[in-house]
């Protein structure tokens, strides 16, 4: 992928690597200065995928509204400006720290999970109220309209597709979607706090000294903290990080506070993401 000239000379002197991590259909480049040091990171959508540009223009509002928090975010530098549709790529300002994913994080931080417990703990603890209400509601997101997108995975055969070479495959998604819809009408209202979105492995940022960082925040807005919960244990039980496993993911929620946890809440949201998985290349 060719970079483009970008406005900012800095930004045009600086080295770039991809970066293979992640499963969005984005590319990402880690940008470097003369003295090899990580300062801003690329992200850039392909021309022929609507879809992710659109995420994307998401993504940098998003980026600056929890920004607002006084949360480790990164800063948006420099973005794609087009008269005819979204922004097809984004340069923000690298944060310290390495993914909780990689698996020498969790061999030099041995209270890693516990740390992932803090930042999400941290995280829906911000007040919404410092922020004024129409930013509020452009990124308070609802586990019914949350649904709405799924059946529109559905209706496209997205979810299908995705399913193939899982666990459920074969299954119709279809029935499972109805299954579900019932299960979030009987859940009827749901707390809404600050929530990350995409509360994984890879989009939280740890340093030496325990400090965190928070990345990909197209997600991020106002919804049910389980949607965090669900998002880190599915992450921490994900055959993608096999240095983890079920003692963690408990250890992660106990850190949190078992009092805060719904069980049938935690179950529900799990029962959701099942419609978001990534769809293979063809």
């Amino acid at each position: 992928m060719e970079l483009p000239r970008f406005e900012d000379a800095v930004l045009r002197s600086l080295r770039t690597e991809e970066v293979h991590v992640g499963l969005s259909g984005a590319r990402v480049f880690r940008m470097y200065d003369d003295a090899d040091r990580p300062v801003a990171v690329f992200k850039g959508v392909p021309p022929d995928r609507p879809d992710l540009a659109r995420e994307l223009d998401g993504e940098i509002s998003r980026t600056a509204w929890m920004a607002r928090f006084g949360l480790a975010t990164p800063r948006v530098l420099e973005h794609e400006s087009r008269e005819d549709g979204p922004p097809r790529w984004v340069v923000s300002s690298h944060l310290p720290g390495v993914p909780a994913h990689e698996p020498e994080t969790a061999r030099e931080h041995p209270r890693l999970v516990e740390l992932l417990a803090e930042a999400a703990r941290t995280i829906h603890a911000s007040e919404v109220g410092a922020v004024e209400v129409g930013a509020v509601e452009v990124v308070r997101e609802r586990l019914a309209e949350q649904l709405e997108r799924a059946r529109e995975r559905v209706a496209s055969g997205l979810v299908q597709r995705s399913w193939q070479g899982s666990r459920y495959a074969g299954t119709d998604p279809a029935r499972a979607l109805a299954e579900v819809g019932h299960r979030v009408e009987r859940a009827g209202p749901l707390p809404e706090v600050v929530t990350h979105g995409d509360f994984c492995l890879p989009n939280v940022l740890v340093t030496a000294d325990g400090a965190w960082g928070l990345v990909d925040l197209g997600q991020a807005g106002v919804a049910d903290p389980h949607r965090d919960l669900a998002a880190m244990v599915g992450s921490l039980l994900s055959p993608l990080n096999p240095q983890f496993g079920q003692a963690d993911a408990d250890r992660f929620l106990d850190a949190y506070g078992r009092d805060r946890v719904d069980p049938e809440l935690l179950s529900l949201h799990f029962g959701v993401d099942d419609f978001f998985w990534p769809v293979p290349p063809a």
